[in-house]
């Protein structure tokens, strides 16, 4: 499951936010994840906007 959700993420068809969430994982472990095998992170104003709503959600802003 790891390998599909690495290559869907690589390949900009799932945010970092969704990635970490498939594999149960925060998206702080996603992201070490990736740095471990030098993927690089995309992120763009959707997973801003997504990071701002679950950020939101938590009651953290």
């Amino acid at each position: 499951m790891q390998e599909i959700v690495l290559m869907l993420f690589q390949t900009d068809k799932i945010s970092l936010g969704k990635a970490a969430e498939m594999l149960n994982i925060s998206q702080i472990s996603f992201q070490k994840m990736l740095a471990d095998r030098g993927i690089t992170i995309h992120y763009d104003v959707t997973e801003l906007q997504e990071d701002i709503e679950h950020f939101t959600a938590k009651g953290w802003l």
